[in-house]
């Protein structure tokens, strides 16, 4: 699948969620359907969400004959999806479903491999900059990629390390299962950069959706030692415990860090006052932050991402 085609189908897949997230559970059954013969490099990914409607409208039966047909084809979901997903909570303990969690899972454990693309600029002499950004989660790096890739030519090496943890057989789908993860695969991939080449005083952690909290989180506890954030949709994890924050901060001070937060305003997956909140209580903090919200944009990446950004000063 060439870009086009992959922004072509995430484009299509998330007219799917926002179906699913406004109930519409059988228009997700006939549009995934549709999907599924389209792409069909990208069936397991597809099926979920069929998985999950069909959940929804207290059809075990066809839920778990979706999930059956996935593993005679050899695929798989893993334990995180299979167990934790809300949606899936009626199944649990039906004997059919139980009896393909098992298989499911023994597959899963057998497939998870490390990932990551680092670009490093041609043009400019180091010491670089860097940006890390973390994808969402059951995100596609190659695609977060596209959005990120026009910072390399302002002298950034741009680095998108993809979690260990996969959600389920395909492409990448992966998610990053619990902070402490996330911090310490994080380190690692940015300790195996040429520490030659970095400016460690230069660095930017940048993140999508779950990936763009984490990455919140992680400089403001100054786990990760950057100067900046620049995060799109940031969801899920502390977004939805907006009372954490405050404590957060006051027990991290000093900061000396600056940073964006972005959203769409057709974003039907994290709601806004949740974030305008967390922007007014970072500059309160004394943490100079940006909100920007983007006209006509769902839950992605605005088009011009680095275009938007550098007019604040953030490079």
């Amino acid at each position: 699948m060439d870009v086009t085609d992959r922004l072509r189908y995430r484009a299509r897949q998330r007219e799917s969620t926002d179906l699913y997230n406004s109930g519409n559970y059988e228009e997700v059954l006939k549009s995934d359907m549709k999907l599924a013969k389209e792409y069909p490099e990208q069936k397991t990914a597809i099926y979920y969400s069929m998985i999950a409607a069909a959940a929804k409208m207290e059809d075990y039966t066809l839920s778990c004959r979706f999930i059956k047909e996935i593993l005679d084809e050899g695929g798989w979901y893993s334990e995180m999806i299979l167990r934790q997903s809300p949606s899936l909570y009626p199944l649990q303990g039906l004997s059919e479903f139980e009896d393909l969690v098992t298989t499911s899972i023994a597959r899963s454990k057998q497939s998870q491999k490390p990932k990551s693309i680092t670009v490093i600029p041609e043009s400019k002499n180091p010491p670089y900059p860097l940006i890390v950004s973390l994808h969402g989660g059951g995100g596609f790096i190659e695609d977060e990629y596209e959005h990120w890739k026009p910072i390399v030519d302002q002298g950034y090496i741009l680095g998108i390390p993809r979690s260990n943890q996969l959600f389920w057989s395909g492409k990448d789908n992966a998610y990053w299962p619990d902070y402490e993860t996330t911090v310490k695969q994080t380190k690692n991939y940015i300790a195996k950069i040429n520490e030659d080449i970095l400016d460690p005083k230069r660095m930017i952690l940048g993140g999508f959706s779950q990936g763009g909290s984490l990455a919140l989180q992680m400089v403001l506890t100054h786990d990760i030692s950057a100067f900046g954030f620049i995060v799109v949709a940031p969801g899920g994890g502390m977004i939805d415990e907006p009372e954490k924050w405050q404590s957060l901060i006051d027990k991290n001070k000093p900061h000396n860090i600056r940073g964006i937060i972005i959203r769409g305003t057709e974003d039907l997956v994290i709601p806004r006052d949740r974030l305008r909140s967390l922007s007014i209580l970072l500059n309160e903090h004394k943490i100079p932050c940006e909100f920007l919200e983007y006209p006509k944009l769902g839950h992605w990446y605005p088009p011009d991402l680095i275009n938007l950004v550098s007019s604040y000063n953030m490079f």
